[in-house]
């Protein structure tokens, strides 16, 4: 059996840093509301616990972009690598419930990202947070939103002010600017 540790912690803080990096959410800025049959104070009832439903399916991309003029290394894979979602709004719901995970590291892995080029991360729903499985975000109601994504990742080489991460890299921390995303009642 393998052995498996509750998450008390996701990432360490993060230096400010000087990154070569730009983040930018694109996508698909319009959903309909799916409580699954529930009223929204119901549905926001049924986040406190450690069972929570899961969080909306959404159509989105993390862009990061190179912004300096020479080529970068990122790490796009791994455990260092964690997103995170701010969503703002009336009716903008977040759960962390506590969750087991297996005990193994998972290395990270880095691709080449020309200067003036992009690395894309899919995003396929609103859970981000350690392995993408332990932050969930929910809208509970139709209106707006804004939805804002926040990437920590591995860049080099090392930008400055950032903290070391082995390898000539440096640990940063990057967040695109808010998303607006409606919501709207399910017909």
């Amino acid at each position: 059996m393998r052995a498996m540790f509750t998450l008390l912690l996701t990432a360490g803080l993060v230096a400010a840093a000087d990154a070569p990096l730009e983040a930018t959410l694109e996508g698909t800025d319009k959903y309909t509301l799916d409580l699954g049959g529930k009223t929204a104070d119901e549905f926001t009832k049924s986040l406190k616990g450690d069972k929570v439903p899961p969080s909306p399916k959404v159509d989105l991309k993390l862009v990061l972009k190179n912004t300096s003029k020479e080529d970068i290394q990122v790490w796009t894979a791994g455990d260092a690598v964690v997103v995170t979602f701010a969503l703002k709004g009336k009716g903008a719901e977040s759960a962390k419930p506590r969750l087991a995970f297996t005990q193994e590291y998972r290395l990270p892995k880095a691709v080449k990202v020309e200067a003036g080029k992009t690395v894309e991360f899919p995003i396929k729903s609103l859970t981000g947070g350690f392995r993408s499985a332990s932050e969930f975000n929910y809208w509970t109601q139709p209106g707006e939103y804004e939805l804002t994504a926040t990437i920590t990742t591995g860049v080099s080489p090392k930008p400055k002010g950032a903290d070391d991460a082995g390898d000539g890299f440096g640990k940063v921390s990057v967040a695109s600017k808010p998303l607006k995303i409606t919501v709207e009642e399910k017909k």
